[in-house]
């Protein structure tokens, strides 16, 4: 009974990780889709708020409340798995979420003059990056529960309700021809709040478990709502270093759009290998979980070894696109008039190489509950790539070094933290 039982969990496993992922890559393309389908509607420079705007959210938005749905997602399987109410676990994702809130709005408020001179009002542009920030929050908080209890149905149907409305509110806005740039960042900052609507019914419509004890019998550890700062503060600086370059550089530049459209254009295509990083960190973190757990470190260790080498020849694939494939992508799909030069391209593939080896590392450190020596590097690489595209020029130069600079700093920090041992009391 064993041997038939455990083909079929293996079955059931695999179409989990493929509905979960691909619902994550079917959003991701959308939100591409929304960016290219305004590039040929918007001018120059309304596309580049657009494009800022998209990283700006992700880095404040996505950066932040993603803790939440992880913590939410670690504290409800839990309780489930023990036979407790789960609505102690579900409470504290709640108080979570409103002070990471807080703590977004202000963020938004620092962040809101990168968009003023686009959008032409510093109040307008943190109003937007304000709801964007809220209706994120409610659609983190909404996964989070879901995952833990494993309805990994309605979970998917998150990201697609979200991806889908997107869409259609672009070919609306394109058959009204609706001209407003921040008409178009709306679509942004609504969508997600539309997935929350939807589902939040059948999404709280949860059977008492029989034999759960009282609520109160089952609070939520003071040491994992630390690990929530830990785990924002990484998401967050890990955001920032893929996305702020580019918005960096649509701040300086203001005055000449083109460049600046051209250089987001490009960076928001070579950090596509970022945005599949969390489903690949999805199937990773429990393997090495349960292999340190089972005290398997050098397995952990081959595995690191052998997916560097698959991604040292990713990445050289990766550079010949960037270099060759990614100039002409601009200008097709995304209307680009100015493309920058071969070697910002180069720099900007390999950013996104370094960084992916370091989110590896990441994933094994976080296995090792070291949460905070990771978001300490994130944190380090993120004021570097501040320091550089902010301040050096030119401001193009100034934004791919420094991107890769960051991507440098955070991968050695991160393998000369791997070669420290653990403390004891924190690997599972």
């Amino acid at each position: 009974m064993t041997s038939r039982a455990e083909p079929g969990n293996r079955v059931r496993r695999t179409g989990v990780a493929v509905q979960v992922a691909g619902s994550q890559i079917g959003l991701a393309l959308s939100n591409y889709l929304v960016l290219a389908i305004a590039a040929r509607h918007l001018d120059t420079a309304g596309f580049a708020a657009l494009s800022s705007y998209y990283l700006l959210i992700n880095t404040v938005g996505r950066g932040l409340f993603a803790a939440v749905e992880l913590e939410a997602t670690r504290a409800v399987a839990d309780a489930v798995a023990r036979g407790h109410d789960t609505a102690p676990a579900v409470r504290a994702a709640r108080r979570d979420t409103l002070r990471l809130l807080v703590a977004a709005l202000a963020l938004t408020a620092l962040a809101g003059p990168l968009l003023a001179h686009a959008l032409g009002s510093t109040p307008l542009a943190i109003g937007l990056l304000a709801a964007g920030a809220v209706t994120m929050a409610a659609s983190y908080l909404l996964r989070g529960p879901l995952a833990g209890r494993r309805r990994y149905g309605l979970y998917a149907a998150t990201f697609w309700i979200e991806a889908v409305v997107g869409l259609v509110a672009a070919a609306v806005f394109v058959l009204a021809d609706v001209q407003g740039t921040a008409s178009w960042i709306a679509i942004l900052a609504v969508a997600p709040i539309v997935s929350a609507l939807v589902l939040a019914r059948p999404a709280t419509r949860v059977p008492a478990t029989p034999g759960a004890p009282a609520a109160a019998d089952a609070p939520v550890p003071a040491a994992a709502r630390g690990g929530v700062f830990w785990s924002a503060a990484l998401l967050l600086a890990g955001q920032g270093v893929w996305n702020l370059a580019a918005v960096f550089v649509t701040s300086r530049l203001a005055d000449t759009p083109a460049i600046a459209a051209g250089f987001v254009t490009v960076a928001v295509i070579l950090r596509a290998p970022v945005l599949l990083f969390p489903a690949v960190q999805a199937i990773l973190l429990p393997a090495f979980a349960a292999m340190l757990g089972d005290g398997d470190h050098s397995g952990v260790r081959t595995i690191v070894r052998r997916l560097g080498v698959v991604l040292a020849g990713g990445g050289v694939v990766w550079l010949v696109l960037a270099v060759f494939v990614v100039p002409w992508a601009a200008r097709l799909l995304f209307g680009a008039t100015v493309v920058p030069p071969p070697w910002v391209l180069a720099v900007l593939a390999v950013s996104t190489v370094v960084g992916a080896a370091a989110q590896i590392g990441q994933t094994r450190l976080v296995a090792e509950r070291r949460p905070a020596t990771v978001a300490v590097a994130w944190i380090a690489g993120l004021a570097l790539l501040v320091v550089i595209a902010f301040l050096a020029s030119p401001p193009v130069t100034a934004a791919a070094v420094g991107q890769l600079a960051a991507a440098v700093a955070v991968f050695v920090a991160l393998a000369l933290a791997a070669r420290r041992p653990a403390d004891p009391g924190a690997t599972p």
